[in-house]
């Protein structure tokens, strides 16, 4: 009876035994490493990884997973610069790169809209003269002034433009003269000097994102406009961007007053927008170094060339913002 216990508790066992379910095998994967030696012709240059922050700065040593990643170097006032690089298990790659550096301080752009009727525009327009060119200069400000059809339709600087200042107009839904944008996003009082200064100011402490320059060059009534754009700080970089250009007459004279409001000379006169008032898109430009754009236009018989100039503001269209700017006024 004994032995047939003992037999009975070991089938037991065997039975409870094989109706337990093994636990399926798991294999982790293993991840393979190697390192990257990244310099730069600037030491201390910080190091990204795939747009990551590696918290290092060259010149140093990285490690990354096996396979394919992106090297980016970042340093302040120089231009970005990424490179493709392709790490092996247990190697050692090198990359050296070349940071060119961008000399460019915040420029302001005041986009003045008034009209050759409108009696508060001569205290508007004296005072953006005076910050322009005594209080600034153009090294720091910039002006353009967009003609409106309002109080009076017959502005002539309006008419001889209908296209390109509706567009500005519109864009800002601007509905009286005058009326002051600072950098796209700031609207002082136009009558206010202190106002105006006060924002011209706060946008002057902004951080350059880019480089801005324009050159021109006017032979015969042929008018070739270059523009160099170079990317500081790329990670603003949008779609939105667009680069405009805008010729301007920088000083129009009437022996008699266009308009009821006594005035017989203006300043910063929009005559076009170049290629159009749609602007120029930044969304493909290169990254890594200057962007030059050029254009062309004949210059209308009744302009005064030596008074013709170039603004040029780089600004995203959906905020609005301006993001930097230039002229070719001296």
């Amino acid at each position: 009876m004994r032995i047939k216990k003992i037999i009975l508790f070991i089938l037991l066992v065997l039975y409870l035994a094989g109706c337990k379910t093994s636990p399926p095998l798991v294999f982790e994967e293993v991840i393979e490493y190697g390192k990257v030696y990244v310099s730069s012709n600037i030491d201390s240059a910080k190091i990204f990884l795939d747009n990551t922050s590696t918290g290092k700065f060259t010149p140093d040593t990285i490690t990354a997973s096996v396979g394919g990643h992106i090297i980016k170097l970042e340093k302040e006032n120089y231009a970005a610069q990424t490179f493709m690089v392709t790490v092996n298990k247990d190697s050692v790659q090198t990359v050296i790169l070349t940071l060119q550096q961008v000399s460019a301080s915040k420029v302001v752009l005041l986009e003045d809209f008034a009209n050759v009727s409108c009696t508060p525009c001569v205290t508007s327009n004296q005072i953006i003269e005076q910050l322009v060119h005594t209080t600034y200069g153009v090294n720091k400000l910039v002006a353009v002034k967009f003609p409106t059809n309002f109080p009076s339709p017959n502005d002539p600087f309006f008419n001889a433009n209908m296209q390109d200042a509706n567009s500005r107009i519109n864009y800002y839904k601007v509905f009286s003269a005058p009326s002051i944008f600072i950098d796209g996003i700031e609207k002082p009082s136009a009558t206010d000097s202190i106002s105006i200064k006060e924002k011209i100011d706060a946008r002057l402490e902004q951080t350059t994102v880019f480089g801005l320059t324009v050159s021109k060059n006017i032979a015969g009534s042929n008018l070739d406009v270059e523009v160099i754009v170079t990317p500081i700080d790329v990670s603003i970089m949008t779609d939105n961007l667009v680069l405009q250009v805008v010729v301007i007459e920088s000083k129009i004279e009437f022996a008699v007053p266009p308009g009821s409001n006594g005035e017989t000379i203006f300043y910063n006169v929009m005559r076009r927008m170049l290629p159009n008032n749609g602007g120029t898109s930044l969304a493909q430009i290169n990254l890594m170094a200057a962007n030059n754009f050029n254009f062309q236009t004949i210059l209308n018989s009744a302009w005064r060339s030596s008074e013709i100039n170039v603004v040029v503001f780089i600004q995203n269209v959906q905020t609005k913002e301006v993001l930097q700017a230039a002229t070719t006024v001296q």
